[in-house]
């Protein structure tokens, strides 16, 4: 037990805090919550002033940095989710505090590295941003895991609230405060400081007082892996699959809103006559209004969710939320302080979903996997953010600064629509909050419709604007129309890769009908990527495709890897495993191998020095394919990381 703990009387169960142990917890999700909007908010100050990275590539540099720091955090907070059940809570948040800090020093030796060599600090800005959102990130996820132990469905309410209030005073009214030291000499150094600062006093709060309520839970053999448990908890009920539908866009609010607003305040000040430093600084204050918002509709949005429905309150505050986005997106001045009030509607609207989503994550999962349960949602909600994130900096610089918050509200309204087909068929709560009925839902649907929303969202712009009617791509530069649409088809090849040996892992059999429609996927955007490129760029000149390819031969590595592809979804149904015959069909499909070590070179060469996303891609092509490789040769992965 963490030193200067209380002790339980002998022979009692640990089953509360102490008010000082309460007050230490609210105390470091604050600060937990304000290294996390600290890192981001003041980023696209730094690449702009520091780095020196150019106005057109801001937005795409931007959200690279936030993809990879967010796909990084996926893997490791996702598994201290399951770690933490094993042995405990409170270890796995004096380690993220840990993280935090070595984040922050390695920020203050990449500071100094971006002022002496400009645009060489990237590497070490690049594992800062790495370092401070997993570290950030674990902290937050283990306090709400931590309270979650102790709650009962009585107080649950109450409790996830203060804990939903205090994370968001943190990450948007403290750290707007905070954030307008920028404005000052010396004042984003000492920024840059204070992650480092709180991160040591969190460490020591944390082993001096926290101790953990829930029992490590014992395995063996013989127990079913947690991720299955998860799986069986989801699956068998629909309130929880509209829950981590509704996660997939409510963890990156805050994300989306401060990076983006951040740049668009940056990337017009020169036109109102502000200096970059004050934009940074009225963005800041701009999303404290948020976080205001958020604070004054938590106690509200915690009332309704005792007395109504989960779902009506998922549903009723997306579509708040995703009227707030489309409405800011209407703006074309982000220096109008009339942008408060769609600012105010998206704060109400996620302090809704977020607090109903702590409360019914809690209130399903059984407590033996409350840990993994809480780190699946965070894992779904990072999914969700690296995906909002990529298009966001991809329309950022392409289609212009309001781009990405139409993108939020287009896909919050589509989740509202999945929770009103819920409601209309009759899957709602009791007054006691239990579900009604056992009905399941198939998840395909909804996986399409994931799957299909980048091209949905590329097309409905292009419709929007008048690019098809007017025969032209208008303000869309062909360069991004065909890039947006060739990371889309190597991230679904990644994600088609990686699931067979998540099934493997958690025997989850029923991966298997979403891994052939994601590969499909993967299949139709690459085919969108190689039109864009024949007809968009080159209009089919032949002569005029051959000299480019001469200049870029990496070309070649990506029409090679798309010839591959072709006979492989060409032979995806059941009906052609029984014409070839399953041997033939297996090796056949063994060319998925190669195609993802191809496309992931082609990647690598044809990204810009800023870009660290396709290393990133690479590095997990590379995982992916030792443990087919290693599997292949007889070795037994699972068993020897013992986590199968």
């Amino acid at each position: 037990m963490p030193r200067n703990a209380e002790a339980p009387a002998k022979g009692t169960a640990v089953t509360d805090f102490a008010p000082t142990q309460w007050n230490i917890i609210y105390l470091l999700m604050t600060v937990g919550a304000l290294v996390a909007a600290l890192s981001i908010s003041i980023q696209p100050l730094l690449l702009d002033k520091i780095f020196g990275i150019a106005f057109e590539k801001e937005g795409a540099v931007n959200a690279d940095i936030q993809v990879v720091a967010e796909i990084v955090s996926i893997v490791c907070v996702g598994w201290f989710g399951l770690l933490s059940d094993r042995i405990g809570r409170v270890r796995i948040i004096a380690l993220g505090f840990l993280i935090a800090v070595v984040g922050a020093a390695v920020s203050l030796l990449s500071l100094q590295v971006g002022l002496a060599f400009g645009a060489a600090g990237l590497v070490l800005f690049y594992l800062t941003r790495v370092l401070l959102t997993v570290g950030a990130d674990a902290v937050q996820l283990q306090l709400s895991t931590l309270v979650g132990d102790v709650s009962s469905r009585a107080n649950r309410p109450r409790l996830m609230g203060n804990l939903v209030f205090m994370m968001v005073f943190g990450g948007t009214m403290l750290a707007a405060i905070v954030m307008q030291m920028a404005d000052y000499p010396g004042g984003v150094f000492l920024i840059m400081c204070l992650p480092l600062l709180v991160g040591i006093a969190g460490f020591q709060l944390t082993r001096r007082n926290l101790r953990d309520v829930a029992p490590p839970q014992p395995t063996s053999e013989d127990d079913e892996h947690p991720l299955r448990q998860v799986w069986t908890v989801i699956t068998s009920d629909p309130r929880m699959q509209l829950a981590f539908a509704a996660t997939f866009y409510t963890r990156a609010d805050v994300i989306i809103l401060s990076l983006f607003f951040s740049l668009w305040c940056i990337s017009v000040s020169d036109l109102v006559g502000v200096t970059r430093t004050f934009a940074t600084a009225h963005a800041a204050v701009m999303i404290g209004l948020l976080g205001l918002a958020v604070l004054a509709a938590v106690p509200l949005w915690r009332s309704f969710i005792e007395r109504h429905s989960r779902i009506s309150a998922i549903g009723a505050s997306l579509s708040l939320a995703a009227l707030g986005y489309i409405w800011l997106g209407m703006f074309a001045n982000p220096f109008n302080w009339l942008v408060a009030l769609p600012l105010l509607m998206v704060g109400i609207g996620h302090a809704g979903c977020f607090v109903t989503l702590q409360v019914l994550t809690v209130d399903v999962s059984p407590k033996p996997i409350l840990g993994a349960m809480v780190g699946a949602g965070y894992l779904v909600g990072g999914l969700g953010t690296v995906m909002l994130v990529q298009s966001g900096g991809y329309y950022f610089d392409a289609l212009g600064p309001r781009a990405p918050f139409i993108l939020m509200g287009t896909g919050k309204m589509l989740v509202t629509l999945y929770a009103a087909w819920l409601l209309a068929n009759g899957i709602d709560e009791t007054c006691d909050h239990h579900l009604k009925s056992a009905r399941k839902v198939d998840w395909k649907p909804l996986v399409f419709l994931t799957a299909a929303l980048p091209f949905v969202w590329l097309l409905g712009r292009s419709v929007i604007e008048g690019y098809i009617s007017n025969g032209s791509l208008g303000e869309a530069p062909v360069g991004f129309v065909n890039r947006y649409l060739g990371d889309w088809a190597f991230t679904f090849l990644i994600i088609s890769l990686a699931m067979r040996p998540v099934q493997e892992i958690t025997g989850i059999k029923t991966l298997a009908k979403y891994r052939r429609m994601i590969g499909l996927f993967a299949f139709f955007y690459a085919v969108m990527h190689v039109l864009a490129y024949v007809t968009l760029e080159w209009a089919l000149n032949l002569g005029d495709m051959m000299g480019d390819i001469y200049k870029r031969p990496f070309i070649l590595l990506g029409l090679a890897a798309f010839a591959l592809l072709i006979p492989l979804a060409f032979t995806s149904a059941n009906s052609q495993i029984k014409r070839i015959g399953g041997k033939r069909w297996k090796k056949l499909h063994s060319a998925t191998y190669v195609i993802n070590a191809l496309v992931a070179l082609h990647f690598i060469l044809a990204a810009n020095h800023e870009n660290g996303e396709p290393y990133v891609y690479a590095a997990a092509v590379i995982v992916l394919l030792w443990y087919r490789f290693h599997q292949w040769r007889g070795g037994n992965v699972l068993r020897a990381l013992r986590i199968g």
